[in-house]
């Protein structure tokens, strides 16, 4: 340490940033992640053949019990002592590889032992933070403490019997969650002032990847809660609008664990407006955007797993400095709000409702808060010049929105008036269909639509397509007596029609050539009885204009979804 270290840990001292105790650690650079990561690379080309070889030698020493617990202890062992000493890079990642294989082999030996119980995350997780204390590699005590973080979530206390689909289907528990963030909070919190203690710097770094593990097992339960455990047997989702409780979810449903999720909220709001000194009188502005963006984060924590947690680490991140973990934070945030979005236990009228709601209140809030910050920060002018300035801006601020709207409803209406058009005047058909899977998580239900045109027809749309550059094509059709359509050959450009025939238009969509449509809409939940469509029923102008307004079964009798 220099004579410029040595003033500048003295400066602090004397301004109470640092305690009287603290000294400056200087650490050797740590090579790039680049290096890093090829490094692991090549240990993992020498290591593995040698245990693949050795496991095939000795299998029973491997994969039996007591000696798959002596190889995963010998293993730990060797690892722990080579990673506490000054190692070359390369014989660290060799280090950082076979403690990896002896905790996998430690977590199967204990799967075996103990029937796969709760007791085996616990002795599991108690060995992750023990050698995460001992090694003094800081990426790899990162890494140990994202490893212990989620066996942590893992645990189910009151799981009975060998039940390993609940660590990965309700995974993260939530309490357990709970529990880790606030004393990961407790611990950012207070790092300065125990930054003195021995193994500060041991702990600082496993806390990183603690961080990393809550907001990691915050996106995993995000995209989870999409995907039910008969997923693979059924092909359903849970939450999905064709699941029978679609629909039944009340908008507002206080439980236990929501108001734990709340309360995380309310407590990082609190916390960051005393760390921040927010009350103070020369910082309302801060204040009252600070309060806005809280209050939507809690209506938010109604519709998540788990978003308090994010909120909490997110919130603890930016007031100490952790950017990446800020960032990640964010993503995960948004990642979650998708969730929600996509999760269809509500109907999606109810779910733009609450948005429509949320962006009603945003703007109002906003528009009050430029409003009163205008007023109270502007220079006094006088009632002339204040007169002249609203007159000046009203009306142009008028024209915009009007011309806006007008717009809008304007393309609107002109759509739905050439669609009633084709309704009104054209010529009823139906032709001939294949349903495929109903279900889209986006739009909600509706029947996938696969026609059947001859297979010649499609062959030769698709050379007249080449390169996909022209996606839309003319078709003669010919109808027959109950006015079921049959495609008949490509329409060219001079075409003479036989009675009978009429032209339909073709459009390429994801690589299958469509009438109108690939898809029939319907309300959530209300599908069932289309399972029996056969036809589709179109209206045909003889310009070539064509929409699908309904489906029907082999007797060309109309279908309508069914409510439940």
């Amino acid at each position: 340490m220099n004579q410029e270290d040595e003033a500048l840990v003295q400066a602090a001292q004397t301004e109470g940033v640092l305690p009287e105790a603290a000294t400056l650690v200087l650490n050797d650079p740590a090579p790039s992640w680049v290096v890093t990561t090829l490094s692991f690379i090549g240990a993992q080309f020498a290591v593995w053949p040698f245990l693949f070889v050795l496991a095939l030698l000795g299998s029973g020493v491997f994969f039996e019990l007591p000696g798959s617990l002596v190889m995963a202890s010998l293993l730990i062992v060797g690892a722990v002592s080579g990673l506490r000493t000054k190692l070359t890079l390369f014989l660290n990642q060799l280090c950082v590889t076979a403690l990896l294989v002896g905790l996998g082999l430690l977590a199967f030996s204990l799967a075996t032992a103990l029937k796969g119980s709760n007791l085996m995350l616990v002795i599991l997780f108690i060995v992750q933070v023990g050698v995460a204390l001992m090694v003094r590699v800081a990426w790899v005590q990162r890494l140990l403490g994202f490893l212990a973080a989620l066996t942590l979530m893992m645990i189910h206390f009151g799981a009975q019997g060998n039940r390993y689909e609940m660590l990965f289907w309700q995974f993260p528990q939530v309490l357990n969650a709970v529990l880790l963030a606030l004393a990961w909070a407790a611990w950012c919190v207070n790092e300065p002032r125990l930054s003195i203690q021995k193994l500060a710097r041991n702990v600082a770094a496993f806390a990183d990847g603690v961080g990393v593990a809550l907001l990691g097992s915050a996106l995993y339960a995000s995209g989870s809660m999409l995907v039910s455990s008969d997923a693979f047997s059924h092909g359903s989702r849970a939450g999905s609008a064709d699941s029978a409780l679609a629909g039944m979810a009340p908008l507002f449903q206080i439980t236990g664990m929501v108001a734990l999720q709340l309360l995380l909220v309310v407590a990082a709001w609190l916390w960051l407006i005393k760390h921040w000194n927010l009350l103070d009188a020369n910082k309302r502005r801060e204040l009252v955007t600070l309060s806005t963006a809280y209050g939507c984060l809690l209506v938010f924590g109604f519709f998540t797993h788990d978003g308090g947690v994010v909120v909490l680490v997110g919130t603890v991140a930016l007031a100490t400095g952790r950017k990446h973990l800020l960032l990640l934070a964010l993503v995960v945030l948004l990642a979650q709000l998708s969730g929600f979005y996509y999760a269809l236990a509500w109907p999606l009228v109810e779910k733009a409702a609450v948005l429509v709601a949320v962006g009603c209140f945003l703007s109002v809030l906003l528009a009050a808060i430029h409003r009163h910050f205008r007023h109270s920060h502007a220079p006094i002018a006088s009632a002339d010049t204040r007169a002249k300035g609203r007159v000046a801006q009203t009306p142009l601020a008028i024209l915009w929105v009007i011309s806006g709207l007008v717009l809008a409803l304007g393309i609107a209406n002109y759509d739905v008036f050439k669609k009633e058009q084709v309704i009104k005047d054209g010529q009823k058909i139906y032709v001939a269909l294949a349903p495929r899977d109903p279900r889209s998580l986006m739009q909600g239900d509706y029947m996938a639509l696969n026609f059947g045109f001859p297979r010649d027809i499609e062959t030769t749309l698709d050379e007249q397509a080449p390169g996909r550059n022209q996606t839309r094509a003319m078709v003669v059709a010919r109808l027959d007596a109950r006015g079921v359509a049959s495609v008949l050959r490509v329409a060219a450009g001079q075409d003479v029609l036989a009675p009978g025939e009429l032209i339909l238009p073709l459009k390429q969509m994801h690589s299958r050539w469509v009438l109108v449509t690939d898809a029939f809409y319907f309300p959530e939940g209300q599908g069932e009885s289309l399972s029996q469509a056969r036809f589709g029923e179109f209206r045909v102008l003889p310009d070539g204009r064509a929409l699908l307004v309904g489906l029907a079964d082999e007797q060309l009798q109309p279908l309508h979804p069914a409510k439940r």
